[in-house]
């Protein structure tokens, strides 16, 4: 049906040209409508209805007489052309311009009403066409034309009818455009979009990513709709099965339920939301729905579970320990059971209320709220140990700590507090305090008698290291004038001794009485010998200008006159100690080991080195001999000696058996300076 417009007027062209005068049109074209309507008082009852008829028509109408010419047309012509055509001279469709449908140019002569003019026939696809109105804008419109013949069959003129198509074909490209949006998003959705026909029970789309979720082809499920509920997990088909006849009843359903895919065996969890498509007339022909996964979120959502149950277990089971959430204004946000054991107030007094709820006055008054907050959003944490307040009034030390809650982009979220009661923990640092107070004190006192004895203790060992140089000193002057006497007077007399017998050996007319006393004279030879080495042995050469290293060259020249014995000095650098002391006493160690070497050890092998090395003095005596037993050391004098100088020089002196054979004699002393 066609719904009829409100009245409007028909312009009519005589068939005879109008006589010179006024016309029934003004200069725009329009109708005069006093002379039109004094026109239609004066028609037969026939025409007059013939005429409202025709402009009651909803679509655009006009005739043509056998040449095309333009004889009459109702308003919605002049509606859709945008102007009414000059009669008797515009055919066709006027001076309008009118183009094929894929827009080019279409000729007059191509027209359909020019062709029916012809006796041509016209196809469906030949009725359509575009109309450019003055303004510029197309119209779109399906032409019907139809032939008027006479009585003879002759074509007298036609009649056409225009229905103006343009808002159904915007229509058609928006609905294309609306279907290529809705396919472009729906091939590329993550989720799977299905739509089934409500009354013949088949899947009329599926959309690709059921293929990624499921695991299965679309082909499949389009053939056989019933083939997804078995892919669901079998303790879940029922309820997935239960949602499909409440869609179809007209409700919309979500439901959650697990599948098993085919292809690899993987549970996933699917939340298919499904709503029913009613047609125009509310009857439900079509089912639609999303099918989303969401084993992700459900993986998600037991992790938060899981991490809340373990919050919970940790907050509610430390009962010793208060703990609670501040947002960024120092707002309670969350206050646990050990928060209301610890502080008194309950959860729902204490939600809500500023962080300050638990300070004393006097602590606030300084600011040591502001200060708290500042320290843990500038650092990250502070440390909270005072005195808080309870519900009661009464006070307990609290030793908690406040952390800064961060947000994803950084920004502060919140402040969250651990405190416990402390309160017998400082009073044992107090007690403990004290009592290291006063322990500091006796420490104090102890350590200046310590001091006292000590300074005292220093002054004995000075004295007694002062005794000992000087017995050294001593011993070492003795050794000098003994060395001399022996050499000045004991070797002196020897000499004389011997060369008076072997004067009175060589007087002797009595041979065995010379020979007597020849043999007499060389035995007191021999003695001189030996008193001029015990002279060297008492009086080293050391005292002379040589230094140390000449005393040591001189003992290794002494040793090497001993049969089968081979005396090395190594002096990496040339050493010269400015401390005489120091000197002798290396020089004296040095001479024991020799000795020992030589009449002990047995060895055929001595060598003596002497180093400098960071600040100290280095003396090592090596043999090859028999070596040094531990169990003896006691018993030698000697060894005690040696390790009595290198402990007066302020070093100290080592004796090991060497790993194949023999022994090792090293003495460390600082190298000092006077």
């Amino acid at each position: 049906m066609l719904d009829l417009p409100e009245e409007k007027s028909v312009a009519r062209l005589e068939p005879d040209p109008p006589a010179p005068g006024p016309t029934a049109r003004d200069r725009n074209g329009d109708f005069d409508i006093p002379q039109r309507r004094t026109s239609e008082e004066k028609l037969p009852p026939g025409e007059l209805l013939y005429r409202t008829l025709f402009d009651l028509v909803p679509e655009a109408v006009y005739f043509t007489d056998a040449e095309g010419v333009i004889r009459e047309f109702n308003q919605r012509a002049v509606e859709l052309w945008g102007r009414s055509p000059k009669t008797e001279t515009e055919r066709f469709c006027g001076s309008f311009k009118i183009f094929y449908p894929d827009g080019t140019p279409m000729p007059h002569a191509n027209c359909p009403m020019a062709r029916v003019l012809r006796g041509e026939k016209l196809t469906p696809s030949d009725c359509e066409i575009i109309v450019q109105q003055p303004d510029g804008a197309r119209r779109t419109v399906v032409v019907n034309p139809r032939v008027l013949q006479n009585d003879r069959g002759e074509i007298v003129g036609a009649i056409n009818c225009l229905h103006d198509i343009t808002d159904r074909k915007g229509a058609e490209a928006a609905l294309r455009e609306s279907e290529e949006r809705f396919r472009q998003f729906s091939e590329n959705s993550a989720d799977v979009f299905w739509i089934v026909n409500a009354e013949q029970r088949y899947l009329e789309y599926l959309n690709p990513a059921y293929e990624r979720i499921w695991g299965a082809p679309r082909a499949d499920w389009m053939q056989d709709i019933n083939l997804w509920l078995e892919m669901v997990h079998p303790e879940d088909r029922a309820k997935a099965a239960s949602a499909m006849p409440k869609v179809l009843a007209g409700q919309s359903c979500v439901v959650e339920y697990r599948i098993i895919r085919p292809s690899d065996g993987a549970v996933r969890w699917i939340r298919d939301t499904g709503f029913p498509m009613p047609n125009e007339e509310g009857r439900i022909t079509r089912v639609a729905g999303v099918a989303q996964d969401i084993t992700e979120d459900k993986e998600r959502a037991r992790a938060i579970e899981r991490a809340e149950e373990r919050f919970r277990l940790l907050v509610e089971g430390a009962q010793e320990y208060a703990m609670f959430l501040l947002n960024a204004d120092n707002r309670i946000a969350f206050w646990s059971t050990g928060a209301e054991r610890l502080f008194g107030w309950t959860q729902d007094e204490a939600v809500g209320q500023s962080g300050e709820l638990i300070f004393a006055p006097e602590d606030r008054a300084r600011g040591a709220v502001e200060r708290e907050i500042e320290t843990a959003r500038r650092e990250g944490r502070a440390p909270d140990k005072r005195w808080h307040l309870r519900k009661d009034g009464s006070r307990f030390w609290t030793d908690g700590v406040m952390m800064r809650l961060d947000a994803d982009d950084g920004a502060v979220r919140g402040y969250a507090k651990i405190a416990r009661d402390a309160s017998d923990q400082r009073l044992h640092e107090e007690a403990l305090q004290h009592a290291r107070d006063e322990l500091e004190q006796r420490v104090l006192e102890r350590t200046a008698d310590l001091l006292t004895t000590n300074a005292e203790l220093e002054r004995t060992i000075a004295q007694r290291e002062q005794l000992e140089r000087e017995l050294l000193e001593i011993s070492e002057r003795e050794k000098r004038r003994i060395g001399q006497d022996l050499h000045d007077i004991v070797c002196q007399e020897l000499t004389a001794t011997a060369l008076f017998l072997k004067s009175a050996g060589n007087r002797a007319t009595d041979k065995e009485t010379a020979r007597t006393l020849n043999e007499a004279a060389q035995i007191v030879n021999r003695n001189v010998s030996l008193a001029r080495d015990l002279a060297r042995g008492f009086q080293p050469v050391i005292i002379g200008s040589g230094g140390l290293t000449s005393a040591l060259r001189s003992l290794c020249t002494q040793a090497n006159t001993h049969p089968e014995i081979t005396c090395h000095l190594k002096m990496p650098k040339a050493i010269r100690i400015k401390d005489e002391t120091v000197a002798l006493n290396l020089f004296r160690i040095a001479q024991e080991g020799v000795s020992n070497a030589i009449r002990h050890a047995g060895a055929s092998e001595i060598s003596v080195c002497v180093e400098r090395e960071d600040g100290f003095i280095r003396l090592v005596v090596q043999d090859d001999g028999k070596g040094f037993r531990m169990k003896k050391r006691s018993k030698g004098l000697g060894v005690h000696i040696m390790h009595y100088r290198a402990s007066v020089l302020g070093g100290a002196l080592t004796i090991a058996a060497k790993a194949k054979g023999g022994t090792k004699i090293t003495a460390v002393v600082p190298n000092r300076k006077k």
